[in-house]
């Protein structure tokens, strides 16, 4: 008896593909929110250093303009180069088309963190409408015109004093500029640094909302599901037990004695015939080896089989013998009975076997019958004109002067 099985592929498939699609918009939501994240901390870092060279230039150039050294206009066009790189940078991503080459150069000469550069690229190109961002850029860029105008002044100072010493008033003059200029451009540094924090905590209160709705999503989806095949399951299970219900009454039905067994020959299940065929109840047999609770004999040749359950449980199916089998009991009787045997084969696995047995009392009763009135007169009892002569016969042949004259 062999059970198939469906394909159980296309059905697991179904039942969690939901589950895979809510994980992997989680992790994606979750990847975007580390990137973004990062990329607005790689422009708070940038701010910094922003505002680092934008100071150091202001320091180095009040002491170009008192001093006149070279060494120090060298320190502060080294300090004005940082702001002047990032302001390269944004002027080649607000181009209609994006240069993200001269981008990326001039984020490096701003001091950024080469691993940043990309993200920092990236949350220009796809968040510049996004207000705290836009605010931001719109901050950036007029602290940029005071960088430019410091690098005006910076350059007017240097080639006035590459001619000779500068007067008092002129130097006067140069750090009221620098002063006012610095001035100018501090409140602005200060509202890109703010906006930037502001953008960063909405970024992280969106993106932090988004995994949670998508955390709940996965939750509800779950208890959906899980509703859903608790459902399926009870509907199964009642089917299931309808089924065994149908199934135990129709064995318990067939006149047959039907016996099944577990993958070690262990006695699983049995109708009421075979628990009256065996003459023991289904509660005290079962578990036991089936080669314990009867023994199969040849009738004609008294030989036991001793290998059926063994053979069957190979895979190998048992027909009914037209040779006579007699099944003995522990107490020693027996009974005449016509076997059949199947292992029982579920997606290729052998799980046990089943026996069918039937009883076969009545009809040798009924073959000796016919024998006997065959070579007997029903009236009187005795051996019929057809009998007798067949036995006299038998004599003649077995007479010494009969075997004397075939000699």
């Amino acid at each position: 008896m062999k059970l198939s099985s469906t394909d159980a592929g296309p059905r697991l498939i179904g039942l969690v593909w939901p589950f895979v699609a809510v994980v992997l918009i989680q992790a994606l939501v979750a990847t975007l929110s580390l990137h973004t994240l990062s990329a607005v901390r790689a422009y708070v870092g940038g701010e910094s250093q922003w505002s680092k060279g934008q100071k150091h230039a202001i320091y180095f150039l009040n002491l170009y303009a008192d001093t006149g050294q070279d060494e120090y206009f060298s320190e502060y066009r080294q300090a004005i180069a940082v702001p002047l790189a990032d302001a390269v940078a944004r002027l080649a991503l607000e181009q209609p088309e994006p240069d993200t080459k001269a981008a990326r150069l001039g984020f490096l000469g701003g001091n950024n963190h080469p691993d940043d550069v990309a993200g920092m690229i990236w949350l220009f190109r796809n968040f510049r409408g996004v207000s705290y961002l836009d605010t931001a850029i719109r901050h950036w860029t007029a602290a940029d015109e005071m960088i430019l105008a410091i690098e005006r002044l910076g350059d007017d100072m240097h080639r006035r004093l590459e001619k000779g010493p500068a007067s008092a008033a002129e130097i006067g003059e140069w750090k009221a500029e620098i002063h006012q200029l610095d001035r100018q451009i501090g409140p602005l540094a200060k509202a890109f640094s703010d906006s930037l924090g502001e953008g960063s905590r909405f970024i992280r209160m969106a993106l932090t909302a988004a995994n949670l709705a998508t955390a709940a999503l996965l939750i509800l989806l779950a208890v959906w599901r899980t509703r859903k095949q608790m459902k399926q399951r009870q509907a199964f299970q009642s089917a299931l037990n309808a089924e065994r219900e149908r199934a135990q009454i129709t064995l318990a039905s067939i006149g047959q004695a039907v016996i099944s067994t577990d993958p070690e020959g262990r006695l699983d299940y049995m109708n009421a015939v075979a628990e009256r065929l065996l003459a023991r109840p289904l509660a005290a047999a079962k578990g036991k080896p089936v080669s314990s609770l009867f023994r199969l004999v040849d009738k004609d040749s008294g030989v036991e089989e001793t290998d059926l359950i063994p053979r069957l449980l190979a895979g190998e199916p048992r027909r009914s013998n037209v040779r006579p089998q007699l099944l003995e009991r522990p107490d020693g009787s027996v009974v005449p009975v016509a076997l059949n045997g199947a292992p029982l084969i579920v997606s290729g696995q052998i799980l046990g076997c089943v026996l069918a047995l039937h009883d076969m009392t009545r009809e040798q009763d009924y073959i000796e019958r016919l024998s006997w009135q065959a070579s007997h007169d029903a009236l009187t009892g005795l051996v019929n004109r057809r009998d007798f002569e067949s036995r006299l016969a038998d004599m003649i042949r077995e007479t010494p002067e009969s075997r004397a004259g075939t000699r």
